[in-house]
């Protein structure tokens, strides 16, 4: 048994049973982010870019059939953020029970290739790529309603170089006692008219969902921060995907502050963690 799935595991369920289902909302689901680093291709002369690309797509593929747990994964690469070695993985569960139970699920390469020597080729192919390092960085609550999918068909031509670019930012709702008339419920409408009249209408953006904390990262005097993990196709796309137009459509231009009335000001308050490359054949 591999003694880090283990303790990852036996952590989950620790603060499993600190938590009651309850504490994230109904149709919610759970995302966590781990993070990993790729072995340097330039120190192996056996293994390429396409070695890389075709591998770690074979292998993700192969385990994504067979797990009924993980109801999505976004594999995001080095771009414009860190360490080019860094890898992040986000998975999505239904609940924090798929989760740990994900993270146990030490037989899944056992499922995904039956025959004992495939098996051990395909690990084998995948490992190395991949540094001795992992680490649990985000458990966080993704917001369904909120959701855009990304629903275009692969073409063939991806390559971890490649592949879309995905910007990772964090703005702060408000405490509701700051916000004048304001409540959960209205919030949560705001932020559906958004997401269902802007986001999910803007051509620019491919995909985007939002997160809110969940285990991970800190809230000081009730400042609740906001992931938004948003899929482009380009640099060119990010920087043309101003939401302007679309919230006069959306709120009238006298009124986009029923919106942004429940965030701190962006010039004052917000968190850029990044930009991204996402590798959409390791994707689910």
């Amino acid at each position: 048994m591999n003694k880090g799935n283990t303790m990852k595991k036996l952590l989950l369920m620790a603060m499993f049973t600190t938590l009651a289902f309850s504490q994230y909302n109904d149709g919610n689901t759970v995302v966590t982010w781990s993070k990993y680093k790729w072995e340097p291709i330039g120190e192996n002369p056996d293994i390429s870019w396409m070695d890389r690309s075709s591998d770690v797509a074979a292998y993700q593929l192969a385990r994504h059939k067979v797990s009924r747990q993980l109801m999505s994964s976004m594999m995001l690469t080095h771009f414009w953020t860190g360490e080019s070695e860094d890898v992040a993985i986000l998975g999505e569960f239904r609940n924090m029970k798929d989760a740990t139970d994900y993270a146990g699920f030490n037989n899944i390469n056992d499922m995904a290739w039956r025959n004992a020597d495939e098996r051990s080729t395909a690990l084998s192919n995948y490992n190395r790529h991949f540094q001795a390092y992992h680490e649990d960085v985000h458990i966080l609550e993704n917001w369904k309603a909120l959701e855009k999918k990304n629903t275009a068909a692969l073409t063939g031509e991806e390559t971890i170089n490649n592949g879309n670019v995905v910007s990772v930012s964090i703005r702060y709702w408000k405490r509701m006692s700051e916000v004048e008339n304001g409540s959960g419920t209205d919030r949560l409408a705001m932020m559906k008219k958004y997401a269902d009249e802007v986001v999910k209408k803007n051509d620019k953006i491919v995909s985007q969902k939002v997160l809110t904390h969940l285990w991970s990262g800190s809230i000081e005097g009730g400042i609740l921060p906001v992931f938004y993990i948003t899929e482009y196709a380009s640099l060119e796309d990010m920087a043309a995907a101003g939401n302007a137009a679309l919230e006069d459509a959306a709120f009238g231009p006298e009124n986009r502050g029923d919106y942004w009335k429940y965030f701190h000001n962006i010039w004052d308050n917000h968190t850029d963690l990044g930009i991204f490359k996402t590798f959409a054949p390791a994707n689910k």
